[in-house]
């Protein structure tokens, strides 16, 4: 045992490496065994130790074929032999043995290691059903380097884009950056996958004949054991179809409101139309006007006036939006101006009170200024009317959870609970003038900007809190 041991220990094997390691005599009995070995099998040191090896194969075929396996390694000093060994439960387990020839003194024995490939089979075969499920997916995917050099491409990515593998492969996405894709979307999306392992959002790509290709992307940074980026995995969903199917049914809606948005438009002209015509005919009868009446008349057509430019310019907006353009504003800026224009105008404000908290920390961000200037008028235009004259209108911005956002805040009577699932869609109002199209398109403009509008209402208090979908840093 002491020679045996001594052997072991000169070759420094068995404790430090990670396959299975036993010295056997030529005839199959164990020996020694290491503590891989031990963990791999289940058995304990003294169930293995005296014991011949040929109790241990799993198929009897693999005892007899042993021994012409060991008549080759002591022959010519080494050899291979894969065999299927039998654990403690009972278990097959596939293993690659590679057999050295060592000497104990004047006997000779068995050096054997073994390394379990049905470990190595099954990880290979995950991975090959894994980068058939990535080649083979419906999902536009493709893996860059750390570097952002395509390693590879699945077959949706050729169908949807035109590139081939080939022609992809070496390149970088750039290839697919469109015009619609913002040095600022980058930089959003870049800090997001350094920082949280991933991106998700929409983009437009562009194919290699030009074609603009809308998706929702998902981005995710690949690391190794260590922890460290290695590369990077693309996967997309074509929204072309989809967004074709939302087109569609938005057109059929457009078509259902469009009767109701008739009825509206006519009534809503009908009504200043006539104010204006009867004024134009005083005017032109000829009949002389004492000051006091023509001050009446000329009242008339600059208020019906301005109520057919306002209605006709809320039912333009509503049926044609316009498309956001993006520059980087201050919030805080626009809502003073807009505070401005209505403290300079005696009439709108009577004697309601307006004050503003305007957060310093809010800085500009990239917004539609002229559109978010529309949606800041019309909440606080609603809260003067609700008003009637009096009590306190409140603006306040800020940021909350990496958003920016601003509040506007009435003490009027509350917005009427028959009302309030309804305020949003078009033609909904409690006005007796109006078109019912004002929170709808303040809606709609919100929401391009990626945010959202919430309401809280009681008597005596009414909050609109409006989120706009960029971080304001």
């Amino acid at each position: 045992m002491v020679r045996r041991q001594n052997v072991v220990h000169e070759l420094d094997i068995f404790e430090l490496l990670p396959d299975w390691v036993w010295l056997r005599d030529p005839e199959g009995t164990v020996l020694d065994v290491n503590a891989a070995a031990l963990r791999g099998t289940g058995y304990d040191k003294g169930e293995l130790l005296g014991r011949s090896i040929s109790e241990f194969y799993y198929d009897p075929k693999d005892a007899a074929l042993d021994k012409a396996w060991i008549r080759r390694v002591l022959a010519a000093g080494s050899g291979d032999f894969p065999a299927t060994l039998r654990d403690k439960i009972g278990r097959p387990v596939a293993v690659e043995q590679k057999g050295r020839l060592v000497r104990l003194g004047a006997e000779r024995a068995v050096l054997v290691t073994a390394r379990d490939i049905g470990e190595q089979a099954r990880d290979r075969r995950l991975a090959l059903t894994l980068y058939e499920a990535f080649r083979r997916s419906n999902e536009v995917m493709f893996y860059c380097d750390r570097n952002g050099t395509i390693l590879d491409v699945n077959e949706a990515f050729s169908r949807h884009y035109g590139w081939s593998r080939e022609e992809a492969v070496g390149r970088t996405p750039r290839i697919l950056r469109s015009r619609h894709s913002s040095d600022e979307l980058y930089k959003r999306m870049w800090e997001a996958i350094l920082t949280k392992g991933h991106w998700r959002g929409e983009m437009i790509n562009k194919a290699k004949d030009g074609r603009e290709i809308p998706l929702v992307l998902t981005i995710t940074a690949v690391r190794d054991g260590a922890g460290e980026i290695v590369g990077y995995i693309s996967n997309a969903v074509d929204m072309t179809e989809h967004l074709a199917l939302q087109a569609r049914v938005a057109d059929s809606e457009a078509l259902a409101s469009l009767g109701e948005m008739a009825a509206v438009v006519a009534h809503e002209i009908r009504n200043p139309l006539s104010s204006i015509v009867m004024a134009a005919k005083e005017l032109a009868s000829g009949s002389e006007l004492n000051a006091e009446d023509r001050d009446v008349v000329m009242r008339v057509l600059r208020h019906e006036s301005q109520r057919l430019n306002e209605a006709l310019t809320n039912f333009l907006s509503f049926a044609r939006p316009r498309e956001l353009k993006l520059a980087r504003s201050d919030l805080n800026g626009l809502i003073e101006e807009t505070a401005r224009m209505i403290e300079s105008n005696a009439e709108l404000k009577a004697s309601t009170q307006i004050v503003l908290s305007l957060s310093k920390e809010l800085k500009p961000f990239p917004m539609d200024a002229d559109q978010l200037r529309q949606v800041v008028w019309n909440l606080m235009i609603n809260a003067l009317q609700a008003l009637a004259g009096g009590g306190k209108l409140s603006v306040r911005t800020g940021r909350s959870g990496g958003r920016a956002f601003f509040e506007v805040e009435d003490t009027g009577p509350g917005i009427p609970e028959a009302m309030r699932a309804s305020m949003f869609k078009p033609f909904q109002t409690t006005k007796q003038q109006g078109t019912g199209l004002g929170l709808a398109i303040a809606e709609r403009i919100v929401k391009a900007h990626g945010g959202a509008i919430f309401v809280e209402t009681r008597p005596g208090r009414t909050r609109f809190q409006v989120q706009l979908g960029f971080s304001g840093d």
